[in-house]
């Protein structure tokens, strides 16, 4: 594993994971209006300090689980890294992992170009049932298989150079196995269960490793648009309040 990966764990793993996240501002208690839900997810996604943020679905992985497994195989390298893997089931084309900006800088894709199921979706069919069924966005521009092999690590990197960046893709954990990690700067080690539907702040370094014996394998969910439609923004405002709550209750207790 490169020194920059183990320097990088070493320096934020025993940092609290949130330590810095923010209360709920008053004025976003009272969820009535659309326009509150858009601020506050506003709030949430630039201001809230916060690094991840589990959203409030419970939804059944174990019945995808297998079948992502056992098709991980079909994955090819991601940003050149022989060990992390992705493939896309929904985008372009199954074998566009890498952002749509530099496709379309490359000259490869076009804004007359549609996305759509790719051809190696049919062999995830209970996985693309699934999402169809479960996907808290209504619409997307692309959902990738992601799988980190054994001893494999991504490089510490960050997705957005402005600041925070939550509420961008969803991450879903499907098989997390002990000894696979994600560390954010100054963030900790995000404390992943599988079946979790996390937001990720994006605009921290990041980064993840597996010292496991089997294979990492999520899902990112990423939106068509910037802003969620308004039903998934409720979901993350719902979700930042209950965290909030959560994370009170345990440290009073």
């Amino acid at each position: 594993m490169d020194n920059a990966v183990i320097d990088f764990f070493n320096a934020n793993k025993d940092i609290e994971h949130n330590k810095d996240i923010l209360p709920v501002p008053d004025e976003f208690l009272n969820l009535e209006s659309d326009q509150t839900v858009s601020n506050f997810f506003k709030w949430i996604r630039h201001h809230s300090q916060c690094k991840s943020l589990r959203l409030d679905i419970d939804a059944d992985t174990s019945e995808i689980k297998q079948e992502l497994k056992t098709r991980a195989s079909l994955a090819i390298p991601h940003r050149e890294h022989p060990t992390w893997k992705s493939i896309t089931l929904y985008g372009y084309s199954s074998i566009m992992t890498n952002s749509y900006e530099q496709y379309k800088l490359d000259g490869l894709i076009t804004d007359d170009d549609v996305t759509d199921w790719t051809d190696v979706s049919r062999f995830f069919p209970k996985t693309v049932a699934w999402l169809k069924e479960n996907c808290p966005l209504k619409e997307f521009a692309r959902i990738r298989v992601m799988v980190l092999e054994p001893g494999g690590s991504s490089d510490p990197h960050k997705d957005y150079e402005l600041g925070q960046a939550l509420c961008g893709p969803i991450n879903v954990a499907i098989v997390n196995p002990p000894g696979s990690e994600f560390v954010l700067e100054n963030g900790g080690i995000v404390p992943w269960q599988e079946g979790d539907f996390r937001s990720m702040d994006l605009g921290s370094v990041h980064c993840i490793r597996n010292v496991s014996n089997e294979p990492r394998i999520h899902l990112i969910i990423t939106p068509a648009k910037t802003d969620w439609d308004i039903d998934a923004m409720r979901l993350a405002c719902r979700s930042f309040i209950k965290y909030q709550r959560e994370r009170d209750d345990t440290r009073r207790n």
